[in-house]
């Protein structure tokens, strides 16, 4: 009860038309009599929104400036009486209290009459000094309009014709850190204005501010500097705008705002989008090969592509997760076998424990045996403490014998006990350990024909051949190519810290003919040698192929394919030195000695594009 009545008196007093408005209900609570007048008696009571002419929009956007900063001064709040008429108002908004605000209307057009009916009057009075004129003007903009400037949001101080201040509000005086008594009758340029960001002097014959009083004119500024009290300096924009009294320059009124923190952020912003315009010209080629469609096609990490092998080995891969059963992996050399075995051992319940990996094709059969099952200090010469074998430390884990077929028969059968009784004994130990690993075997032969041969033991070769994946030559997968190469590229960029580099159509089209009899492997490192070699983003690709020359009576025999490659290849080489000409004294035709008609009609049956290689 005592909020209403508080609130009432405040409303009450209030020399201008006042309400208080309940933002959360949308009624006017309290109205004083001008407010009755203005509005008509029916608006107490009311529902605010009622008595709007403009967007409820419009209204929550003032509301909202009215919390954010305390106050707020709009004229974009059209409102109407309560028989309809539209008014004309500047609005005043204070936050009273939560969900309360204060609202205080000018009426312009009263306003306006007021004016021109005191400029009649003035008229009519002989005798006054222009002195008094100019003073009983001020006197009056500070009488009616003191509540208004003090709820203002912006800094606002006014100046006379002497450049001194006349008035300066509560935002300004907190903006610049001086009081007022400090800057009444000062030269507030010679106090607030007199020196540039930089340093240097401000004249005042070059102020905006004085030029607005001076030579008549009203001045925007959005980039200017006002010093504080303690001499820092704060960023300002402002509007400077002349006054006057009965047609007489009277002085100037200046409304600033302090935008050092808005500066700040757009200077920010500004760098931020300078470094991304400088990445996007780095990134942006000619012919660039937009791989929209490319999106790291992969079901386990690292196992790219969208060939029918590739899905058919991810669910492969998936199988064998769920299962504690031994996998033997074949495939040529680089097909992505040591890729599968992570795959496996990822995809499983076994991914907390390790993976250990041990080469079958680099030891001897004493080394491989120490290697797997460990060995006790003084086992053999040279043992001079106690070792953990591989076996041990893949226990619960998943073991991954690499070029398993490789692997000495000595060491095959020690192997063979193992998987079928579940433990093992070191060298030179008298106990057993029990072990249970998951075996995943690689190989890159044929291990049957190793197995019909008598260099793999049947018995071995049954226990991890219980479940079977095949990694298929990437010449049978071309499709893959172009998400692998991105994939390469994406990391060896990241690991190695390279600028961003894309692939082109040519690059593309270049590594789709290429039969990568290395596979994966060989792609690899295609990619990172051209990543680490790449000039203003521009990759060019180095296939290293097998040396193809045949000396006298070599027994080599190519297929009518191979020897199309070659043929495609030597032909992209003449148009690359030749820059993509076909004819002509250095043409690709001049060099590889063939009549141009018969060079078009090659490029255009080996699926070539000139224009690559220009």
């Amino acid at each position: 009860m005592l909020d209403l009545l508080d609130s009432d008196r405040l409303v009450c007093h209030h020399p201008l038309p006042t309400v208080l408005v309940n933002t959360r209900t949308d009624r006017v609570v309290t109205a004083n009599q001008a407010a009755n007048h203005l509005l008509g008696p029916e608006a107490l009571g009311a529902a605010f929104s009622d008595l709007l002419q403009c967007d409820l929009s419009i209204a929550a956007v003032f509301f909202d400036a009215v919390a954010h900063f305390g106050n707020y001064i709009d004229r974009g709040l059209s409102l109407s009486r309560t028989d309809g008429t539209a008014l004309r108002l500047q609005s005043y908004g204070v936050q009273y209290r939560p969900d309360l605000v204060l609202l205080s209307f000018l009426d312009l057009d009263e306003h306006d009459h007021r004016t021109r009916m005191a400029e009649q009057e003035a008229h009519q009075r002989a005798g006054l000094s222009q002195w008094q004129n100019i003073y009983g003007f001020f006197r009056e903009v500070e009488a009616q309009n003191h509540l208004i400037l003090e709820a203002a949001g912006e800094g606002i101080y006014g100046i006379n014709a002497m450049g001194q201040a006349t008035f300066v509000n509560r935002a300004a005086q907190e903006m610049l850190g001086w009081s007022s008594d400090d800057l009444i009758g000062r030269d507030l340029h010679a106090t607030i204005h007199h020196k540039h960001l930089n340093g240097e002097h401000f004249p005042a014959h070059t102020c905006p501010i004085y030029a607005s009083f001076r030579r008549e004119e009203t001045m925007r500024v959005e980039d200017d500097v006002f010093w504080r009290k303690d001499g820092k300096p704060i960023l300002v924009e402002y509007v400077s705008t002349p006054i006057y009294d009965h047609g007489v320059l009277a002085g100037a009124v200046v409304i600033f705002r302090d935008v050092t923190e808005r500066k700040e952020n757009e200077r920010k912003l500004r760098e931020a989008l300078a470094q991304v315009e400088e990445l996007k010209v780095k990134l942006e080629q000619e012919n660039d090969y937009l791989l929209t469609e490319i999106r790291s096609a992969r079901s386990h990490t690292g196992v790219v592509g969208v060939s029918p092998a590739i899905k058919s080995l991810n669910a492969r891969i998936d199988l064998a997760a769920r299962n504690k059963a031994h996998v033997l992996v074949s495939g040529p050399p680089g097909s992505g076998k040591s890729l599968t075995v992570s795959a496996i051992h990822e995809a499983s319940d076994r991914q907390r424990r390790p993976l250990v990996r041990i080469s079958c094709d680099q030891m001897s059969a004493s080394e491989l045996e120490a290697e797997l099952f460990g060995y006790r200090r003084g086992a053999f010469a040279g043992a001079t403490r106690d070792t953990t074998g591989k076996l041990i430390m893949a226990h619960n884990g998943t073991l991954h014998l690499d070029e398993v077929a490789e692997l000495p028969k000595v060491v095959q059968a020690k192997l063979h006990d193992v998987l079928q009784r579940g433990h093992f004994q070191r060298l030179g130990d008298s106990s057993q350990t029990p072990v249970s690993l998951t075996v995943v075997a690689t190989t890159s032969r044929d291990l049957m024909a190793e197995l019909r041969s008598g260099r793999f033991r049947q018995d071995l070769y049954f226990a991890l051949n219980v479940f079977s994946i095949t990694c298929e030559p990437l010449h049978d997968r071309s499709e893959d190519i172009p998400y692998l190469a991105k994939h390469f590229l994406d990391r060896t960029t990241r690991r190695l810290r390279l600028p961003a580099t894309r692939l082109s159509k040519s690059n593309i089209d270049a590594l789709m003919q290429y039969d990568w009899p290395g596979n994966v492997r060989e792609l690899e490192n295609v990619i990172e040698r051209a990543a680490i070699l790449a000039q203003g983003g521009r990759l060019k690709f180095d296939f290293q192929r097998p040396d193809s020359s045949f000396g006298t009576g070599a027994d080599v025999v190519l297929t009518h394919e191979e020897l199309r490659n070659l043929e495609r290849e030597n032909l992209q080489n003449a148009l690359r030195r030749a820059g993509g000409k076909v004819a002509g004294q250095k043409g690709a035709a001049a060099m590889l000695g063939i009549a141009p008609t018969t060079a078009y009609s090659k490029i255009k049956s080996l699926g070539i594009d000139p224009k690559h290689f220009k």
